[in-house]
């Protein structure tokens, strides 16, 4: 009996078969983990030397990053609430809060990175220079 020899034009469609069946699985490349969303019930808190302010926001984001929802802030007996428009392109989040209250209309940035699916932290800015501190956690984690 004769033994039978692979040429190199065996080989290389041999390699090819393989390579084949490994990449049969393999998809486009862009499904892998699917990133937390941020659809949900937020809370916060800012503190300064003279108050404490809480936050609490209701984010609904679709599948392209665009978020939209409400925000309400409570400094003692006095209650702002407003809109919220942003993006989130995970792990970044970015938000404007549009409040209106005292006839008058406040926006202030917020500005923060999403770790794990309950957890954003990151800054409000509002006027050229007031940074503070806000990190949310997500209501029911």
């Amino acid at each position: 009996m004769r033994k039978l020899k692979a040429t190199p034009k065996t080989r290389s469609a041999g390699a090819i078969i393989v390579l084949a069946a490994a990449l049969t699985g393999c998809g486009d490349g862009t499904s892998g983990p699917t990133p937390p969303d941020i659809t949900g019930q937020w809370v916060g808190q800012v503190v300064d030397e003279s108050s404490v302010v809480s936050f609490d926001f209701r984010l609904s984001a679709n599948d392209r990053g665009a978020v939209t929802g409400t925000v309400s802030l409570q400094e003692e007996a006095d209650v702002l609430s407003g809109t919220v428009i942003g993006l989130h392109e995970h792990p970044n989040v970015s938000l404007l809060l549009e409040l209106r209250g005292a006839g008058r209309i406040t926006n202030i940035a917020y500005s923060g990175n999403l770790f794990g699916a309950d957890q954003i932290r990151g800054t409000i800015r509002f006027g050229a220079d007031a940074t503070l501190q806000l990190d949310l956690s997500r209501v029911g984690a």
